[in-house]
């Protein structure tokens, strides 16, 4: 094999300027993520994402323009591993194969196709063979003995695909005038369209529930909108009466871009080990990075112990590394992004068999144990240094919850607010220890 595959890499700035910052290329099994030299070497240069900024800028630059590492190269046919959480799982990823007639596990392939509707500020996009080999490019491979001789054609995204990592089925939507439109003409969508499924047809109503407790308790939620089937141009002829709408928070005003990733990019975990190391393990390492980076490094880390709590009271056991993420509103230094995703999948625990949900059903099991004192511990070894008046914090959330939550609960599905309810009247530690 001689040839080479490659996307060039943009990244969308607050300034709406559309900035070339390198290139991901594959031969054979190899692949490749290439930074600019431009890039590299601005210290002014957007983030891209907190797994390649070092302590300083020096580290900063060899980490982006290192010759062997991890986050840049792979050898096993994979994209490095920010790249791989770019991409869609289960039905959507099916979807977007079948989209661009190629396989599951071409990941070139599936990230060209979907290359001007992913997630944050990221753009990729096929090079005409004409324009030959980016010179960085052709120097890293020859560097590693790789005798490429010529540049592959990688056909334009397929109009109107998206990537949208997560396994429920989802489209990417504009919305003109009060309708939902999936059919976009090659714009980027501002809205994720979630669908319910025949395994759970009350999906919309459980999550919509979970949005609505969150912003009882003041949380900094996604806005989201249950829409009637009607008022949403699917492209497949799908029975259910409702949807729930999502606005994305990384669409502004005008098609602005911004930039947002994962903590299993930060982290750098692929997303088939998306759940981690555990709750004592990943939420300390989160709320670190926010304590360390964060423009707001007390209100992100408040805002995350109450999102914690309020996820073990509503039953979220699927809060997993990809259902948090970070913002970049200045396309440089990192926010909490708003609360998504709160979905009570503890509901559907009586209403499956054992096998069902099994790893949702053990963390379901660590959280209901979870007390005020392993939260102290998680804190320490965030290593924050406001201990106690977070668990105050913490507390009066729990408290807000009982108050407010019954209310709430009484339009939700009958199964939400039945394991809910429990919950807030003692059945998970928090509750019965306040």
């Amino acid at each position: 094999m001689t040839s080479i595959r490659y996307l060039k890499l943009h990244l969308h700035t607050p300034a709406r300027e559309r900035r070339a910052v390198g290139f991901l290329s594959q031969f054979g099994d190899v692949t490749r993520v290439t930074f600019d030299a431009a890039y590299i070497e601005d210290e002014a240069r957007p983030t891209l994402s907190l797994a390649y900024r070092g302590q300083t800028d020096l580290d900063t630059r060899t980490i982006l323009g290192a010759v062997r590492d991890d986050r840049l190269t792979r050898s096993d046919a994979h994209f490095p591993t920010w790249f791989q959480n770019l991409l869609p799982e289960g039905h959507n990823r099916q979807r977007l194969a079948r989209e661009r007639g190629c396989a599951e596990d071409d990941e070139l392939e599936l990230l060209a196709a979907a290359g001007h509707d992913l997630f944050g500020a990221v753009e990729l996009e096929p090079v005409p063979p004409a324009a030959g080999i980016p010179e960085p490019v052709r120097m890293w491979h020859a560097a590693m003995g790789l005798d490429v001789l010529e540049p592959s054609a990688v056909e334009p995204p397929v109009e109107d695909a998206a990537s949208l990592p997560g396994v429920v089925t989802k489209f990417s939507a504009i919305k003109e005038g009060h309708r939902y439109v999936v059919k976009r003409h090659g714009e980027a969508g501002s809205y994720i369209l979630k669908l319910p499924s025949a395994r759970h047809p009350d999906l919309v109503d459980n999550e919509l529930t979970g949005y609505r407790l969150a912003s009882a308790l003041g949380l900094c939620c996604a806005e989201a909108t249950r829409v009637a089937r009607r008022d949403a141009e699917l492209p497949e002829a799908l029975d259910f009466p409702h949807v729930l709408a999502v606005k994305r928070f990384d669409r502004g005003p005008n098609q602005l871009r911004i930039h947002m990733e994962e903590f299993a990019q930060v982290l750098q975990l692929p997303p088939g080990k998306k759940y981690g190391s555990g709750v004592m393990v990943d939420t300390p390492r989160m709320l670190s990075v926010l304590d360390r980076l964060s423009a707001d490094p007390n209100g992100d880390v408040r805002e995350m112990v109450v999102r914690f709590v309020a996820f073990i009271l509503m039953g979220n056991t699927d809060a997993h590394l990809k259902n948090w993420a970070l913002v970049y509103p200045d396309g440089v230094t990192p926010r909490l992004s708003p609360l998504y995703d709160p979905v009570c999948v503890a509901a559907w625990f009586d209403e499956l068999p054992p096998a069902e949900y099994a790893l949702n059903r053990k963390i379901d099991r660590e959280l209901s144990g979870f007390g005020w004192g392993n939260l102290g511990t998680l804190l320490r070894r965030a290593q924050i240094a406001r201990v106690s008046r977070l668990i105050a914090i913490a507390k009066e959330a729990v408290r807000r919850a009982q108050s407010q939550w019954p209310a709430l609960l009484v339009d939700a599905p009958d199964n939400v607010r039945r394991s809910v309810s429990g919950r807030l009247a003692g059945g998970v530690r928090l509750t019965a220890d306040l």
